[in-house]
């Protein structure tokens, strides 16, 4: 027998049962402002918390630094899967989009994450102008990619 906080019994299966956002409630996750500062090219900058150089990361790793930007609240649901898609980690890379393309699958080749989340936002609003949403996700993971490259200043 369950009582609640008056010292009352009640049936906890009597209870009405939430469905959809009201059992999980959702916020969506403002865009964050781009940096003040770019950070110095070729190194993660000492404010960083993620310990990583987002102008110099492999497929494999932006893989695994999306899930932390997820876990963090930093991306939502949709941003996440947008960054954690990598077709190069894809055993079947090299017959399907590398021979459409005529690169080899380079899971492990450094690449700059920020000028393609640009080229990707400068497409996105440029070819797709009537899906706002998808422009303001991909806004919202350049943003996420930026901010982790600008050193946090916290005073005490």
């Amino acid at each position: 027998m369950l009582v609640d906080q008056s010292g009352r019994p009640f049936d906890p299966l009597a209870l009405p049962i939430p469905h959809g956002r009201a059992l999980v409630p959702y916020q969506p996750v403002p865009v964050p402002a781009p940096p003040a500062e770019p950070p110095a090219e070729g190194k993660a900058p000492a404010g960083n918390a993620y310990g990583v150089d987002t102008r110099h990361l492999a497929p494999r790793r932006i893989g695994e630094l999306s899930m932390d930007l997820y876990i963090s609240g930093a991306l939502g649901w949709e941003e996440y899967s947008m960054l954690a898609f990598q077709a190069e980690l894809h055993p079947a890379f090299d017959r399907t989009i590398g021979a459409l393309t005529g690169e080899k699958a380079a899971p492990d080749r450094p690449r700059d994450y920020i000028a393609l989340w640009e080229e990707r936002l400068a497409f996105e609003q440029k070819h797709n102008v009537r899906d706002r949403p998808l422009i303001e996700r991909t806004r919202r993971v350049l943003n996420a990619l930026n901010h982790i490259d600008a050193p946090t200043d916290m005073m005490v």
